[in-house]
């Protein structure tokens, strides 16, 4: 939640929602103190997939590499409906997004809006291509939304199409334009637009650059970000040559991540992950639902966050003998800077 204001999560508080955000710290204190998973509360968060469809071809995301390894399709108002009446009495935080372009989801709006309803905040993350269309992007800012995260991965139309494959960067500037015209139009200050940078071989000669050329452009704020690859190969091809901007330790034949994680992994007490067919996992380096915790189109939501399925996984993550997907996990390391 770091990319978020904090007054914005502060003006979400009910009595409940304080309530419930007591029960997640005390309940993850004692199980810090007694090495076994007490969960009391209700998330905090939550990340929605509308979609895992997407318009671009980006080499090392699974769904623009063409290797999710789960069906493509998208998330029905219906279940986003049910989702949010069972879980939005105690979220604060929703990022309504993960594998897949959410403006291509053709509910999207009205999703920000229900959310919105139930008075929590919402961000997305898009690569901007559909908001070249100045109705599309007043309808987004219409809807409430909270943030926008664009993704813009090179300032140069050359070294922006090396990652953003068949992206073009010109629409992505032409989206902050049309944001900042419609919020300008309704008389509002959100969406909140942040630029996002992630930081690569091809393009790190342009990070000293990306925070001015973003309030050119007129984003809000740059976020400069390191890169997750999927193997020692694709690290030669992607990791920058500056150690800072690099997520993963130098000099190894395998991917490790430099950070230290604790012993408890708090994310597993305080959100999780809906996919946009129901299906619940425990985080988002769980892409392609190697440890499903349940599903929503066969269970309540509460059950399965308090169900046997959840207690073992926190157990496990809590243990020496981690899943695989941990291994990539970034929980503990700064991402951003």
């Amino acid at each position: 939640m770091k990319e978020v204001p904090l007054f914005r999560l502060l003006a979400c508080l009910t009595p409940y929602r304080l309530m419930n955000l007591g029960q997640v710290f005390i309940s993850l204190g004692i199980s810090r103190l007694s090495g076994q998973p007490v969960s009391w509360g209700l998330p905090l968060v939550l990340t929605i997939e509308p979609t895992n469809r997407c318009n671009l071809a980006c080499p090392q995301c699974s769904t623009g590499a063409g290797l999710l390894q789960r069906p493509r399709g998208d998330l029905s108002l219906a279940l986003y409906r049910q989702i949010l009446q069972q879980t939005q009495r105690s979220l604060l935080y929703l990022l309504l997004y993960d594998q897949g372009e959410p403006l291509l989801h053709a509910d999207y709006f009205e999703m920000i809006r229900m959310a919105k309803a139930a008075k929590v905040v919402v961000t997305c993350s898009s690569n901007g291509q559909l908001l070249v269309d100045f109705a599309k992007a007043r309808e987004l800012a219409s809807s409430g939304l909270d943030q926008i995260i664009l993704s813009v991965d090179g300032l140069e139309e050359s070294s922006y199409q090396i990652y953003r494959q068949s992206g073009r960067l010109e629409r992505v500037v032409a989206a902050i334009a049309n944001l900042r015209k419609a919020r300008e139009q309704l008389g509002q200050k959100t969406p909140r637009i942040c630029l996002q940078f992630l930081v690569m071989k091809h393009n790190e000669h342009e990070v000293e650059r990306v925070r001015h050329t973003a309030r050119c452009w007129g984003a809000d704020r740059a976020l400069i970000k390191s890169v997750q690859v999927r193997s020692p190969q694709d690290a030669d091809r992607f990791l920058p040559l500056a150690e800072k901007y690099r997520r993963y330790t130098s000099g190894s034949s395998r991917l490790t991540v430099k950070s230290k994680k604790s012993k408890i992994c708090d994310r597993l007490w305080t959100s999780c992950v809906i996919h946009q067919d129901g299906h619940v996992v425990g985080c988002c380096f769980d892409k392609d639902e190697s440890v499903l915790l349940g599903r929503l189109t066969e269970q309540p939501f509460i059950t399965i966050w308090r169900g046997e399925a959840f207690r073992h996984f926190r157990r496990r993550v809590s243990g020496s003998c981690k899943p695989e997907i941990c291994n990539n996990c970034t929980h503990g390391l700064a991402i951003y800077q």
